[in-house]
């Protein structure tokens, strides 16, 4: 064979052969990064976590929370102190490199663990190519000098401490695929110990299920754990909390002056819960009552109520409700549900307005039940009224104050004082009056409240056209709500910071603890329901 005919053959051969190598690197390099790209961070997440806050687009999602109104004026939500040290130095890391965060380190995850602090808390981050180095090198340059950081050796992986600048100590746990954060160095063990048992959140069928649906165009999504939700102000004597149901789902969406969480209920069972009582009612679907709520109204709900019986079986479990329970009580309660079954329509609205009276040291506060025939249900109550035994030993009864010089209109309308019960109580969380409940009957509806005055004043208002219906608040709140639903409830924050502990039991706590941000907005709870499966949406909308 000629020499030439060797050397191109020896030429073609090595081209091949570098040409092969280098697929073969190439595709090694590739399945490696698919590898850093598909780490699931859930599987390092413990399954006692009460919730978890979920983005794809970390430096994104800092960036609209930065945009919104509230932001540029010094209010933000302290729920995580990770999450503020993570804002506070996300632009610095970002300019630590040239071509911003890589698609691994955008994807973060923070969990939630009783009890429910913001240092009680675990952040999450994927790592990419070079990412390991890069951030080594940006604690390094960014925690306190004053103090050598610690190594600890915890079954064989190694915890980190790092001191930082306000005297805290932060405990990481690196490796090539991840970084996990935390103020308290045993819930960095708690995650390596789910790592290697293999029994992580992800390892739970209801929320791997819950997780396969995950929508992808959303600033960031939260997981919360609704077992039981804590309700009203951390000052109540009356310890209330309510079962609202299994997991649920919220996706987050920004502009400047808004705030929304659009969800869905996941897990169905047969327990008492909230959202198990919702699934039975037949869904408002004539809209808002506006036209019914006064203009000084700073608080109201409404809710389905085409069957009572579960409704009231789930709100008589409530603390404030069986606080002060006796048999009298109790009976009268089942005589009040049998009445309002044979008499009222399918839905309830109750409010919180501010009366002319500004020596009122208490608000008005009125529920309003639609009914079926006025005649026939005041009949009715008079008969029930007329039958009732006196109870003995009962609390002082009230008397029926009604100030008809500051509400003329209302002196015309008859008001009942009824015998003691929760009825009230249960839908309101209001104990005010020894459970005296007073009535009236208005425009086809009948109107309780715990004293008179609260009558006087609604009715005044609405006869003379003085509601919330067309102010400018009110219609941007429910102009982001469904008009159809089974509950919806609206509350000016600010306002409700400053009532007493009976009269805001139907808020969650975690409102309350976080006042300090939340009295800058008007919040808007909605539930609706369609084939089995609810829907709760939050709207917060910046009062400015």
């Amino acid at each position: 064979m000629k020499l030439r005919l060797l050397i191109q053959i020896a030429v073609v051969v090595s081209i091949v052969l570098l040409c092969a190598g280098f697929g073969v690197y190439s595709f090694l390099r590739l399945n490696s990064v698919e590898k850093q790209q598909d780490f699931n961070l859930y599987t390092l997440v413990p399954q006692d976590a009460i919730a978890i806050l979920e983005t794809d687009r970390m430096a994104d999602f800092v960036k609209d929370i930065n945009e919104l109104n509230c932001s540029k004026d010094n209010h933000f939500l302290y729920v995580s102190e990770l999450f503020v040290y993570l804002k506070k130095y996300l632009y610095t890391l970002v300019e630590d490199t040239p071509h911003g965060l890589s698609k691994q380190m955008n994807k973060m995850l923070i969990s939630f663990h009783e009890p429910d602090t913001p240092m009680n808390q675990v952040l999450y981050c994927s790592l990419g190519s070079g990412d390991y180095e890069l951030v080594e090198s940006f604690v390094g340059k960014y925690c306190s000098s004053s103090f050598p950081s610690k190594y600890f050796d915890y079954k064989g992986e190694e915890i980190r401490i790092y001191p930082m600048a306000d005297g805290r100590f932060l405990a990481a746990y690196f490796t090539p695929d991840f970084l996990v954060v935390s103020f308290q160095k045993r819930l960095i063990e708690h995650v390596i110990d789910v790592r290697r048992s293999k029994k992580s959140l992800m390892h739970l069928s209801s929320f791997r299920v819950m997780h396969a649906g995950k929508h992808n165009n959303v600033a960031a999504t939260v997981y919360v754990r609704m077992k039981g939700v804590d309700m009203g102000k951390p000052t109540d004597g009356i310890r209330s909390q309510t079962r609202l149901g299994s997991w649920a789902e919220f996706d987050m969406k920004f502009n400047e002056d808004a705030i929304y969480c659009s969800g869905i209920s996941h897990g169905a069972d047969s327990t008492q819960t909230f959202i198990n009582a919702l699934r039975v009612q037949q869904p408002v679907e004539d809209g808002f009552s506006g036209a019914l709520l006064p203009s000084s109204t700073f608080f109201y709900n409404r809710w389905a109520m085409s069957d009572r019986n579960t409704w009231f079986g789930f709100t008589a479990s409530q603390e404030y409700a069986k606080a002060t329970y006796s048999n009298y009580i109790k009976q009268h309660d089942e005589e009040w549900i049998a009445y309002l079954n044979e008499h009222a329509g399918e839905s309830v609205m109750s409010c919180l307005f501010q009366p002319k009276d500004m020596l009122c040291k208490l608000p008005c506060a009125v529920m309003c039940i639609p009914l079926k025939d006025e005649l026939a249900a005041e009949r009715g109550l008079q008969s029930l009224l007329y039958s009732t035994p006196k109870e003995e030993d009962a609390p002082f009864m009230p008397k029926v104050v009604s100030n008809n010089s500051l509400y003329p209109k209302a002196r015309r309308f008859l008001k009942y004082v009824l015998p003691r019960n929760t009825l009230l109580t249960q839908l309101t969380g209001i104990t005010e009056s020894a459970l005296y409940t007073f009535a009236c009957f208005y425009r086809g509806n009948l109107l309780l409240a715990p004293d008179a005055l609260s009558l006087s004043a609604y009715i005044e208002a609405v006869e003379s056209g003085d509601v919330l219906d067309g102010t400018p608040m009110y219609e941007e709140g429910i102009g982001s709500l469904s008009p159809i639903y089974n509950f919806v409830m609206m509350a000016d924050m600010e306002m409700m910071l400053s009532q007493p502990e009976t009269y805001v039991r139907l808020i969650p706590n975690f409102f309350f603890r976080q006042s300090n941000f939340f009295r800058n907005f008007m919040l808007a709870i909605q539930f609706t329901c369609t084939e089995g499966v609810v829907y709760p949406n939050i709207v917060l909308l910046y009062k400015g």
